[in-house]
């Protein structure tokens, strides 16, 4: 499950296949993700039928298929609440961009979810998003005056919910070229981040994935 919010609040919240339709994306630039990607959130295992799916998504299933390939033991990476950070470190929309910059130099992040007066998630800014409000000023290197982070976030941010698959929230990431996903449950509370970074972890540190079949 994906969402939108903006400085309004939240303006959708649904499913993968959804949220392509009201942000669309570049039929160019799409990966090549396995179709399965698109059409469900479960686990899928490549080249296995519709009934040894079903038996496969049981306890019993999923562990004779790993004895059976002799995978590891550890438990699969399925949600992406299972690798995303928390808690999250954020910054508020009316902080002034040079604090907003100390801000992001003490925690050393590229970017932060925005969030306004009642702690609501409205966006999300990056240290780009500061640089392109700077001026020159007699060889002086300074930000706008006067300017705040409400000026230099983004003015939607896409979201994941905890339970998302995390092959659903890649495939997100690549699309729509970004380079984390702030999450979000359906009670609209940050609950968490997951980056590329995240994700790679996880392929580094879990082979073999059948997660990504």
């Amino acid at each position: 499950m994906f969402a939108i919010y903006n400085i309004q609040g939240r303006r959708f919240r649904d499913n993968l296949e959804k949220l392509q339709k009201v942000r669309q994306v570049n039929q160019g630039e799409q990966a090549a993700f396995h179709e399965n990607v698109a059409q469900d959130e479960t686990l899928v295992i490549q080249g296995a039928s519709a009934e040894d799916q079903l038996e496969m998504q049981s306890a019993k299933g999923i562990q004779a298929y790993r004895d059976q390939l002799h995978l590891n033991q550890r438990a699969p990476i399925y949600h992406v609440h299972q690798l995303m950070s928390h808690p999250v470190v954020t910054i508020r929309l009316d902080t002034l961009l040079e604090e907003a910059h100390r801000h992001f130099q003490t925690h050393g992040f590229n970017q932060m979810p925005v969030l306004d007066p009642q702690h609501k998630l409205v966006g999300m800014v990056t240290v780009q998003g500061l640089l392109r409000l700077m001026t020159i000023d007699q060889d002086e290197v300074r930000y706008l005056t006067g300017k705040s982070v409400a000026d230099a976030m983004s003015s939607e941010v896409i979201t994941a919910d905890p339970v998302s698959d995390v092959r659903r929230v890649a495939k997100v990431m690549v699309e729509y070229h970004l380079d984390g996903l702030p999450i979000v449950n359906e009670h609209d509370h940050l609950v968490g981040m997951v980056t590329r970074s995240d994700i790679m972890r996880a392929v580094m540190n879990d082979p073999p994935l059948s997660l990504w079949t």
